[in-house]
């Protein structure tokens, strides 16, 4: 029964759609690594190569303090977040905790536990306090607009980006999107044998 099959010619056949998912295959997995290889400029002939996040790193860095600050790090964002109720609370519990510690060791210091007592303490403790949950509001605004006109998101993002090493560069970034390009890889194998399949009955299997 199997002595009039033509095992060369199978074979044949089933070599076109597992050489079309190694292509495939190869040629995502050569795209993938030129986005970071070679890390320095080398020139073949007339052309000269470069991995494309190496040789836009400053570019990178530039985009990347860009986006940075103006959509992950929102100062306004940051001071309705301090502003919320929950927030301002927990900030007034913790000042109102350490002004009443400082308060108390001040006139410890000072030798006059004995000659303040502790009711005006308490009404001076008050007071303070009162004063502070008045102003805290205008004290977050005043304080994060301040640090805002001084700190520069954008220009610290991009000399962090600029001082990595190639390496460190790579790191980050396969970090972030191993998974991704292994998925491309994957389906670049998946297309190629799908093409190849195609190619056979497209071909009526000559």
């Amino acid at each position: 029964m199997f002595e009039n099959i033509d095992w060369l010619y199978i074979l044949r056949l089933s070599s076109i759609p597992l050489i079309g998912a190694f292509i495939g295959w190869l040629t995502n997995f050569l795209a993938i690594k030129m986005l970071f290889y070679p890390r320095q400029p080398k020139k073949i002939l007339f052309v000269t190569f470069q991995g494309i996040f190496p040789k836009n790193k400053t570019r990178i860095a530039t985009k990347l303090g860009n986006v940075v600050q103006r959509d992950l790090i929102n100062f306004n964002d940051i001071k309705e977040k301090l502003k919320d109720s929950e927030s301002l609370n927990n900030v007034k519990e913790e000042i109102a905790l350490k002004v009443d510690e400082a308060l108390r060791a001040r006139i410890e210091k000072m030798g006059l536990s004995n000659v303040i007592p502790d009711q005006l303490v308490t009404a001076t403790h008050k007071v303070i306090v009162r004063e502070i949950d008045r102003n805290l509001p205008n004290m977050i605004d005043t304080t994060l607009s301040k640090v805002e006109s001084k700190l520069d998101i954008q220009d610290i993002v991009y000399k962090k980006v600029q001082g990595f090493s190639d390496e460190r560069l790579e790191q980050l970034l396969l970090d972030i999107t191993a998974r991704e390009f292994k998925f491309i890889e994957v389906i670049g194998a998946v297309l190629g044998f799908l093409i190849g399949v195609v190619q056979l009955l497209l071909g009526g299997f000559i």
